[in-house]
């Protein structure tokens, strides 16, 4: 039942023409979420391990910072961001579609996205750091150098490790926390098996957005990592099945309106609206605060800091302290601007999904966008 594909990336080889190249590793978040979209869509590409050599030819001169996946074009544009990646392909590569054609499918599907990316790097990035380190110790050093001997890539593998344990503390992820992130793991891992038990995909009977950005997290840190991949496999066997449709790469499938969500969607996102939406608050309360009192034209990535809670209402309930970040506010527009241009029928439906899963703070939010990206930054939207 393990079903998962072996190791896509390795170092470079000839790309053939007009293909895409897709510069990334196998225990990244980011990366196993395009890479399963890339593969779904039967679009050709090439994958690249981002080497040591990779990042100092490629990715920095080309983007400005270590970072994965950076994508490739046919014809050399150079894609960093996963949500940026999906609108150029998928405005490309339309079929089969992987947005549903309905708002509230839309919707629920750039909605996923966001916790998807943003709020399951709690759990992601806890249990790598904290029971598979020396795993990704290694990890990181065989992929930034393969012909090295071990100790050197461990050498290097702890140098890079620290920089990405650094983010737990932005992530207000430590001793105190750490109970509620794993009590909600183990939480969404059972309401996730319980959908799967009935539906293929989150949304119906094919994947959309929202399954390829699941499979980020899921994939890459919670079951390839060993020690958490154990969790997975003995405590979620229909996810697991899912893991395995998503990897191999499934069935081409229809794509259904998604005018009411499955029965079993509603505790998964129940869930994850509960602790994540008044974060969303308290980062775009701060963005427009601090968009209404500085001209800069670049945003910073963080606003300070705020506390939050985990659990709330349960006995894991905790509250801890994390930063203000404003990319999730980009994000989050992209829902937003489903809402706010949709016919009033469908405003309606999403207004009622919201209010059902207990995120109608969300419709309060500016929907007009606030922050656009360009040339791989966050900047004021509106700004030249």
């Amino acid at each position: 039942m393990d079903g998962s594909p072996a190791d896509l990336f390795h170092p470079a080889n000839a790309a053939p023409a007009g293909t895409y190249r897709l510069l990334g590793a196998d225990a990244s978040y980011y990366t196993a979420k395009i890479s399963a979209y890339l593969r779904y869509k039967r679009i050709p590409h090439h994958n690249v391990l981002a080497t040591r050599a990779v990042f100092a030819e490629t990715i920095l001169p080309r983007v400005g910072w270590p970072v994965i996946p950076v994508l490739l074009t046919p014809d050399n544009l150079a894609l960093q961001d996963t949500s940026e990646m999906f609108d150029y392909l998928e405005a490309r590569h339309p079929n089969p579609p992987t947005l549903p054609a309905d708002a509230v499918g839309q919707f629920l599907s750039y909605w996923l996205e966001l916790c998807c990316d943003e709020w399951l790097k709690l759990p992601a990035l806890h249990y790598r750091w904290h029971y598979d380190n020396d795993f990704a110790v290694m990890e990181f050093g065989r992929n930034n150098d393969p012909t090295l001997p071990l100790e050197r890539q461990r050498a290097l593998g702890e140098k890079i490790a620290t920089r990405f344990r650094g983010w737990r503390e932005q992530l207000g992820i430590n001793a105190h926390t750490i109970p509620a992130i794993e009590a909600g793991y183990h939480a969404l891992l059972a309401r996730l098996d319980a959908h799967f038990a009935v539906s293929d995909y989150l949304l119906g009977a094919a994947p959309t957005l929202a399954d390829f950005a699941l499979y980020g997290p899921l994939h890459a840190h919670l079951y390839r990592d060993p020690n958490a991949g154990r969790i997975l496999k003995t405590q979620a066997p229909q996810t697991m099945r899912w893991i395995h449709r998503m990897g191999t790469p499934p069935a081409v499938g229809t794509l259904a309106a998604t005018t009411s969500p499955a029965p079993t969607l509603w505790p998964i996102l129940q869930m994850l609206a509960h602790d994540y939406v008044p974060v969303l608050v308290a980062q775009v309360a701060a963005l427009q605060a601090w968009l209404g009192s500085h001209s800069e034209v670049d945003i910073p990535p963080t606003l300070g800091s705020h506390r939050f809670t985990l659990g709330g209402g349960t006995v894991d309930e905790v509250v801890g302290e994390r930063c203000l970040f404003t990319y999730d506010y980009w994000m989050l527009q992209r829902a937003l601007h489903v809402w706010a241009q949709a016919n009033l029928a469908q405003r309606d439906l999403i207004t009622a999904l919201c209010e059902h899963m207990g995120a109608e703070a969300l419709l309060t939010l500016p929907s007009a966008p606030l922050v656009r990206r360009e040339h791989f930054k966050l900047r004021r939207a509106g700004a030249l």
